[in-house]
C-alpha cells in the first residue's frame, strides 16, 4: 500500500474528528446559550411575577385605603354607626320620597310623615372630665348598641357626632296624630333604653347615664332638610331646658319661642353700640345708715320696650358670649367711676361688679382686669367682685387658682347668692373669699320664717368663723334690719335703704 492511500482514511478520520469536534462545540455553545436565553426568560418571568405581586399589593392597598376613606367620610369612627353626612343623604331621601306619589298606589296622595329624633346624652362631659375620653368613647358605644337594639324597622340610626345621636323614621302612613303618639312611644322607648345603661363599671362616681331627645314630624310640602335639623335643634334644646331625660315635640309655639330669642339676640348684639346697656348702682350700708360702697346693675334701656331686667337678658347673653364685650364695658365703667372718685370724700367707697362665670373662664381674663386697673389708676382694694357658687363647681382648684391671682392684685371678692348653690363648705373654707352675700330669698323670711331665720343664723356664723363679712341683700323691713344686725351682720342692701338708681341720682353722687 502506497503512503497516499494509507494516509487517505486517516485524512478522514481527522476531517470526521474536526467536524465532529466543530458541531460538539456548536452543541455547546447553542447549548449554553439556550441556557443563557433560558436564564434571561427565567429572570424575566421572575421580575414579571415580583411586578405582578407587586401591583397586585398596590391594588390591595389601593382598596384598603378607598374603603377606609369611605368609612371615614361616611361613618362614625367611634360607634361604626352612619355619620352626619350620611344621615343628611338619607334624609333628603326620604323628603324626596314623600313627594313623589307612587302611581301605582291609589292611595299614593294618603297622609305620610317622616319623623327626626335628635338624641342628645345629659352631662356626658363630666365622663370625659372626670375619667378619660376612652372612658367616654366606650360609654357611647354602650349607647349606640342600646339604640341599634331598640330601633323600629324603618329607622336610620347615626352617630352626629359628639354625644348626639339621631334617629331618621319614614313612611309612617298614618294621620299626623297617631304618627306623633307611635314616634312618641319610640322616643320613650329610647329615654329607657339609654337610661338602663349602667355607670362605667369603674366609674361609680359618674352621674347616671340619661338623654334629652328633640322630635320633628315632616310631610310632603315645602320643607327640605335643612329645615328639618332646624326644627329638630330647636326641639332638643327645649328638652334640655327641661331638665334632660325627656323629650319635647317640634311645634310652632317653640319656633316662635326660638324666634323671638333670636330677635332679641340681635338687639342685644345691637344694644352694645349705641349705648342702650346703662349701669344703676344700689347703696350698700352699714346699720346705722352710713354708705359703704354701691352695686354695679346692668340695665338694658330698649328703644321700644322700655327697661328691661337682668334676669331677661342676662342668660342669653352668656348663651351666646355677648356678655363678654358687655362684662368688659361694666368693668371697664367700675374702675373708671373708682378711680374718679379718688381723693374725693367717696374715695373710701367701693364698687361691687358681678362677674359671669363665661367671662370668669375666658383666658386671659385675669391680665384684662390688671390691664383695667392700670389704664383707669383705679384702686384695686376699692374693687369688688362678686362670682356664683355655681362657678366653684366647675374646675374648682382652677377657680380656687384663679382667685387668689385676683386677691393678689388687690381686690375683694364676693360669693354671692350664698345658700342657693351647691358649693361644699370644706371647699368654702379654702377659697380667699372677703364676703358672703345672702340672697334676698332667705333675708325675705327673717325674722317670721324659722327655716330662713336659722339659715341666715348659720351663715353668719359661718362667716365670721372663717373671717368672712355678710352682706345680707333683699332687706327691706326694719324687722329684718334689727333681726340681722344683732345677729352679727355688718352690712346690708335692699330696698330699705334704696332702689338701684342711674348714678347721678344717688346721694353720695354729690358732694
Amino acid at each position: 500500500m502506497t503512503t497516499q492511500e494509507t494516509s487517505r482514511p486517516r485524512r478522514g478520520l481527522f476531517v470526521a474528528g474536526l467536524l465532529l469536534t466543530l458541531l460538539t462545540g456548536a452543541s455547546l455553545r447553542l447549548r449554553r446559550r439556550v441556557r443563557q436565553r433560558t436564564a434571561q426568560l427565567s429572570r424575566s418571568e421572575q421580575r414579571l411575577a415580583i411586578t405582578l405581586d407587586s401591583l397586585d399589593t398596590y391594588i390591595s392597598e389601593y382598596r384598603a385605603i378607598q374603603a377606609c376613606n369611605h368609612r371615614l367620610a361616611n361613618f362614625s369612627p367611634v360607634t361604626g354607626l352612619p355619620n352626619r353626612g350620611r344621615l343628611v343623604a338619607e334624609l333628603e331621601q326620604a323628603i324626596a320620597r314623600l313627594c313623589r306619589p307612587d302611581r301605582h298606589d291609589r292611595h299614593a296622595w294618603r297622609a305620610r310623615y317622616g319623623a327626626l329624633l335628635l338624641i342628645d346624652l345629659d352631662r356626658f362631659k363630666l365622663v370625659n372630665d372626670l375619667h378619660s375620653h376612652e372612658e367616654g368613647d366606650r360609654l357611647l358605644q354602650q349607647v349606640a348598641d342600646g339604640l341599634e337594639q331598640a330601633l323600629p324597622e324603618s329607622g336610620f340610626l347615626a352617630h352626629m357626632g359628639s354625644d348626639e345621636f339621631a334617629l331618621l323614621i319614614h313612611n309612617l302612613d298614618l294621620p299626623l296624630e297617631e304618627a306623633a303618639h307611635r314616634v312618641e312611644k319610640i322616643a320613650e322607648k329610647l329615654l329607657a333604653v339609654v337610661s338602663s345603661i349602667a355607670s362605667l363599671d369603674d366609674a361609680p362616681s359618674t352621674p347616671s347615664t340619661s338623654a334629652s331627645i328633640g322630635v320633628t314630624l315632616f310631610g310632603r310640602g315645602l320643607i327640605d332638610a335643612a329645615s328639618v335639623l332646624q326644627q329638630v335643634d330647636m326641639a332638643i334644646a327645649q328638652a334640655k331646658a327641661a331638665g334632660g331625660n325627656t323629650l319635647r315635640f317640634f311645634t310652632e309655639e317653640i319656633h316662635l319661642k326660638v324666634m323671638t330669642r333670636v330677635r332679641m339676640e340681635q338687639k342685644l348684639q345691637q344694644a352694645i353700640e349705641p349705648d342702650e346697656l346703662v349701669l344703676h348702682y344700689q347703696p350698700q350700708v352699714s346699720a346705722d345708715g352710713r354708705y359703704l360702697g354701691v352695686e354695679a346693675l346692668l340695665r338694658w334701656q330698649h328703644p321700644q320696650r322700655g327697661m328691661i331686667p337682668p334676669a331677661d337678658f342676662i342668660p342669653l347673653a352668656e348663651q351666646t358670649r355677648l356678655i363678654l364685650p358687655i362684662g368688659h364695658w361694666v368693668l371697664h365703667s367700675a374702675c373708671r367711676l373708682l378711680a374718679s372718685w379718688r381723693g374725693s370724700s367717696r374715695g373710701g367707697l367701693r364698687v361691687a361688679v358681678n362677674v359671669s362665670a363665661v367671662q370668669f373662664h375666658e383666658p386671659g381674663f385675669i391680665e384684662q382686669v390688671k390691664a383695667l386697673l392700670d389704664e383707669t389708676g383705679a384702686p384695686a382694694e376699692r374693687l369688688t367682685l362678686e362670682v356664683t357658687e355655681s362657678l366653684l363647681m366647675e374646675d374648682p382648684e382652677r377657680v380656687r387658682v384663679a382667685l387668689g391671682e385676683l386677691r393678689k392684685l388687690g381686690i375683694r371678692l364676693a360669693l354671692d347668692d350664698f345658700g342657693t348653690g351647691y358649693s361644699s363648705l370644706n371647699y368654702l373654707k379654702r377659697l380667699p373669699l372677703d364676703e358672703l352675700k345672702v340672697d334676698r330669698s332667705f333675708v325675705m323670711g327673717v325674722p317670721d320664717d324659722a327655716s330662713d331665720t336659722a339659715i341666715v343664723a348659720t351663715t353668719l356664723t359661718l362667716a365670721a368663723s372663717l373671717g368672712m363679712e355678710v352682706v345680707a341683700e333683699g332687706v327691706e323691713k326694719t324687722s329684718q334690719l334689727d333681726w340681722l344686725a344683732s345677729h352679727g351682720c355688718q352690712t346690708f342692701q335692699g330696698y330699705h335703704f334704696g332702689r338701684p338708681v342711674p348714678l347721678e341720682e344717688l346721694p353720695l353722687a354729690e358732694g
